[in-house]
């Protein structure tokens, strides 16, 4: 007669599935063994637990495993073409999520509706990119324009670009914002010049700086907040954005030509 013995593993999936359904939420699970279940659904025989602890060794977190490269999650033992591809797809469907949660705001009055409108749209971003809010006298977002693609540091803020975008819809205020990817919440050399080139150009069209806003990950810097103003900016940097720090603009320098 043959025994046969019991898997230790048999109904832990349904077990797992069971605690979620119950639960309603992931707040007594482990990181891993959230990886986990996430596993279930592109590895459907091999043991996820296993897997989810060597990603989460591999990489740190929940976090470094959606964020890392589709190169790199291949190259974890047990981690096949279709379960990298999902760990990427859910990465975008968290972003289009939280962007949705907040891309029908049609006015923002208060910081906290600012960095609320505006962190679901740097998630994830790899490299540096500059944005404005055009805002009218009742706090109605007029537009988004994305005003530069790359460093702040290493590329040259088109003023003339921004400043057209914003006369462009008529509006009386703007809020500048960029991201510092993998990085902190603190304003560089760089940023400052460009806080105080913009905070410069929009004086002279009567136009309301309001704030200038950096992001990194959830968390943020205010300029506003931390009452850095024009008057308190450092001046020995703006050179490396506006060539004539002597010149006035003007709403004709920016009228159509077409």
């Amino acid at each position: 007669m043959t025994i046969k013995k019991e898997n230790p593993h048999a109904g832990h999936r349904q077990r797992m599935r069971d605690k979620f359904l119950a639960e309603g939420s992931f707040d007594s699970f482990q990181p891993h063994n959230i990886l986990e279940m996430m596993l279930f659904y592109s590895s459907p025989r091999s043991d996820t637990n296993e897997l989810a602890h060597a990603l989460i060794d591999r990489f740190g977190s929940i976090k470094g495993v959606l964020d890392a490269p589709y190169e790199a999650l291949i190259n974890v033992k047990g981690v096949g073409q279709q379960t990298a591809v999902m760990i990427k797809l859910v990465q975008e469907l968290i972003k289009s999520y939280n962007y949705d949660q907040f891309s029908n705001i049609k006015y923002v009055k208060s910081t906290a509706d600012m960095v609320n409108y505006l962190i679901p749209m740097f998630f994830n971003k790899q490299n540096e990119i500059v944005v404005m809010l055009c805002i009218n006298h009742s706090g109605k977002l007029l537009k988004t324009a994305v005003i530069n693609n790359g460093s702040i540091d290493g590329t040259q803020l088109d003023l003339r670009a921004l400043i057209f975008e914003a006369l462009s819809c008529q509006a009386t205020k703007i809020v500048l914002a960029h991201n510092h990817p993998g990085g902190i919440c603190v304003p560089s050399e760089a940023d400052i010049a460009t806080t105080k080139a913009v905070a410069k150009a929009l004086e002279n069209l009567k136009i309301t700086f309001v704030d200038h806003i950096i992001i990194s990950g959830n968390n943020y810097f205010s300029f506003s907040e931390n009452k850095i103003t024009k008057d308190t900016l450092k001046t020995e940097h703006i050179n490396a954005f506006i060539a004539d720090e002597e010149n006035n603009y003007t709403e004709a320098d920016y009228a159509r030509t077409d």
